[in-house]
């Protein structure tokens, strides 16, 4: 059964309980209430009754019983009160008999000066039979008197019926309107629902929307904020999937291309077809390419040591670490055209310095290859509160705004057949970014085709 329903059982059920309990209570109160008045009424009238027969006895001076029944007769026939039936006994004797209720009328025992009050049914109808005793000649007679109640039950009868229709009415009209209401406030549950059915479905981007200030919209924001992080989630193991693929096809073929060529230069050589020319040009391909297999596995493991060993931060000077550093390379560089200078503000972070020279090197190394006939390199060291910044700013080809965003994955390349051809395995990067997270801070680069490049690495290892 659904929800909608439910409540609107609930709610008929809880009105059909509290309206019937209630509507039962009152018409059960005004019932008692109005048999109450009628005994009392009846009670007085009998009284009274009697007291006029003893009254009349006394004037009249009754001689017999018979003489109480003509007295009983005659104020029967005046209709001082509405009595249904009446009958006056002397033991086992009627002396006077009027009304067809008397032959309903039940034996009862009663005390002198006592009146006794039950209950008489006679065709349908409902009487309350009075009995007391009275004395006439010294013999003691019983009266008996029939008061008729049946307009009570009548009425009570009259307002349960009533109450059936009014119940039925006000019934229909809460299941009506409690069904009204609940499918208004289970919309917002249908649309969880479906929104729930279409992410099952693989609708990672599906959400409910619910902008409700109750329970209900709560429970949905933080469906659609969990829809979110599972869609988020999902987003970075299938980048993570086709990161390893890339992986897995470029590493595949970084050992298929030198492994090929060791291989075939290894079978001339074994095969001894070769001229001693020859065989010194092939030993030194294989040497070369297996040189080249050396500094991929290197690599490798620089990258798995970065993602599986936390460093130890020690304080250091970045500005004494980068000219000790780049202090060979300055020379070096410029008999090739290449003028490397440094903009280096003093201070001390939290680093770890043999990573710090690895990630140094190999962005200087990206931008000296971007140089094809020399140039300039600005190597930048800034202090901030949480640790420095250093950057890499060459003059060089620059690189397209789609290459920025793969620069750090292995073995990419923006320029596959120039990177290889200058030694490099698509691997430095990726460490350089292993290495900088490690630190707690980020990588960046901005470029374009012909502008140069610019590498910014923060390190936000903190300050002692």
């Amino acid at each position: 059964m659904k929800f909608r329903r439910k409540v609107v059982v609930c709610m008929v059920c809880l009105l059909a309980l509290l309206f019937g309990g209630g509507s039962c209570a009152l018409i059960s109160l005004s019932f008692h209430s109005a048999l109450d008045r009628e005994q009392a009424a009846a009670q007085t009238a009998y009284d009274l009754l009697l007291r006029t027969l003893q009254l009349v006895g006394q004037v009249e001076g009754w001689q017999n019983p018979q003489d109480v029944s003509q007295g009983l007769e005659q104020l029967a026939g005046q209709e001082m009160v509405s009595w249904s039936a009446l009958r006056l006994t002397a033991g086992e004797s009627v002396l006077y008999q009027t009304g067809e209720a008397a032959q309903s009328f039940q034996s009862v025992t009663v005390e002198q000066d006592q009146c006794a009050i039950t209950a008489l049914l006679h065709e349908k109808r409902r009487y309350l039979q009075l009995t007391g005793q009275l004395s006439a000649a010294g013999q003691r007679l019983v009266l008996s008197a029939a008061y008729d109640i049946t307009p009570i039950y009548e009425t009570r009868q009259q307002q349960l019926s009533v109450y059936g229709k009014v119940a039925a009415g006000l019934l229909v009209i809460c299941a009506a309107l409690s069904y009204s209401a609940a499918w208004v406030l289970t919309r917002p549950l249908d649309r969880l629902s479906k929104t729930a059915r279409r992410l099952a479905e693989g609708d990672l981007s599906s959400r409910a929307n619910i902008r409700t200030g109750d329970e209900i919209g709560q429970l949905a924001r933080e469906f659609d904020a969990m829809a979110q992080r599972q869609e988020e989630h999902v987003a970075a193991l299938t980048a993570a999937m086709e990161g390893q693929d890339r992986f897995l096809r470029s590493f595949t073929h970084e050992l298929k291309t030198p492994m090929t060529s060791i291989i075939g230069y290894a079978d001339l050589l074994r095969r001894g077809t070769l001229s001693p020319e020859e065989q010194g040009e092939a030993a030194h391909y294989i040497f070369s390419e297996g040189k080249r297999l050396e500094r991929l596995s290197l690599k490798l493991l620089e990258l798995f040591l970065a993602d599986h060993q936390a460093p130890a931060l020690v304080p250091v000077s970045p500005a004494s670490l980068l000219r000790e550093l780049t202090a060979p390379l300055i020379s070096a560089w410029a008999e090739h055209g290449i003028a490397l200078t440094l903009d280096l503000k003093e201070g001390i972070c939290l680093l770890e310095p043999d990573l710090v020279r690895s990630l140094v090197l190999n962005l200087l190394d990206n931008s000296r290859k971007a140089l094809e006939n020399g140039g300039r390199i600005l190597l930048s060291c800034a202090m901030t509160e949480t640790g420095c910044v250093l950057s890499v700013r060459d003059n060089g080809r620059g690189m397209p705004p789609e290459a920025l965003a793969h620069l750090t994955e292995a073995f990419y390349r923006v320029d596959k057949a120039r990177s290889r051809a200058q030694g490099g395995a698509g691997l430095g990067l990726a460490l350089c970014d292993r290495i900088v997270r490690l630190h707690g801070g980020a990588l960046t680069f901005e470029s374009a085709p012909g502008q140069g490049t610019l590498a910014v690495a923060r390190l936000e290892g903190g300050r002692p």
